[in-house]
């Protein structure tokens, strides 16, 4: 059976000690593809200089049949090509999983036999990959600390999570849907974004969310009217969806509200639960803080 591996965002090759003379890289582009199994709409010249051309692989994923242990052919491929001349020094140069191209042709089997365990590897690795996006002018300020991307690192890390840090951004939909944007490119299995969920008009990040996945799944935490206030939304609320296989996940601002939720979160991301599913089990013991917060004002 033919394997599909994600290729993480490391989707150039370039070979080395090449020289061109009046060639059409379209073509030059689809020769590289027939040897590697990819079509016309796949891979492209994207960088001639220096005696080395670069090609960029379009899509995201690409049959390990196909490319494993290839190099040879695809140098013979190319010296073939009206217009192409190869040094004695030539060879084929990948980040990531397509550099499997230039592993020995003797390899290319035990490569393929391991091809199961390699892709269940990487999609581990990327499910435990975690990054944290702060919102909030306040913080972004420096006006108040952001103690969240702490907070995710300390519980997920102990599970085993990689947690790392984007950053703290205004409360402008437009920044934050193109932050995720980028961070999606990133090769991360869970986006969390912290702040930016409440009733105010300068709550903006579940829309941004929205902006890349109209399906968000929210739960809601608490309801206001309308125009009470500085309320222009009925809810606060929480949110998770996924683009492909990467969890989107909006929490609170407030570092007790994260972690609050952050165990559960854990919890029922190894259960795999469905979005809609995990937004209403991560506003659970959020919204039984808030009632026990409610009832220790009542009794002051």
């Amino acid at each position: 059976m033919a394997t599909d591996l994600d290729l993480l965002s490391k989707t150039e090759l370039w070979v080395e000690d090449i020289i061109l003379d009046d060639v059409d890289l379209t073509r030059l582009a689809l020769c590289a593809g027939d040897i590697l199994g990819l079509g016309p709409e796949d891979i492209f010249v994207t960088d001639v200089r220096d005696q080395r051309v670069v090609f960029d692989v379009v899509s995201q994923t690409v049959i390990l049949d196909a490319i494993a242990g290839k190099e040879a052919a695809l140098l013979a491929a190319l010296a073939a090509f009206s217009g192409v001349t190869l040094g004695n020094q030539a060879s084929v140069h990948s980040f990531g999983v397509l550099g499997v191209i230039g592993a020995p042709a003797e390899q290319a089997a035990d490569i393929l036999a391991n091809a199961a365990n390699l892709e269940a590897g990487l999609q581990a690795y990327v499910a435990r990959s975690v990054v944290v996006l702060s919102t909030g002018g306040e913080v972004a300020r420096g006006e108040i600390e952001d103690t969240n991307y702490a907070a995710v690192k300390s519980i997920m890390g102990d599970q085993g999570y990689r947690v790392d840090h984007a950053g703290v951004i205004e409360d402008d939909e437009a920044l934050i849907a193109a932050r995720i944007g980028h961070l999606l490119e990133e090769g991360y299995g869970m986006i969390i974004t912290t702040g930016g969920v409440g009733a105010e008009d300068k709550d903006k990040t579940i829309e941004a969310m929205q902006r890349l996945a109209p399906e968000l799944s929210t739960a809601v935490l608490a309801e206001y009217k309308v125009g009470h206030g500085r309320h222009v939304k009925p809810h606060v609320r929480v949110a998770c969806g996924r683009i492909g296989n990467i969890l989107l996940v909006a929490l609170p601002g407030p570092t007790r509200e994260v972690l609050a939720a952050l165990p559960v979160l854990v919890k029922a991301v190894a259960e795999g639960q469905a979005p809609a599913t995990l937004a209403e089990t991560i506003a659970t013991p959020i919204r039984a803080l808030w009632k026990a917060h409610k009832m220790e004002l009542a009794h002051i």
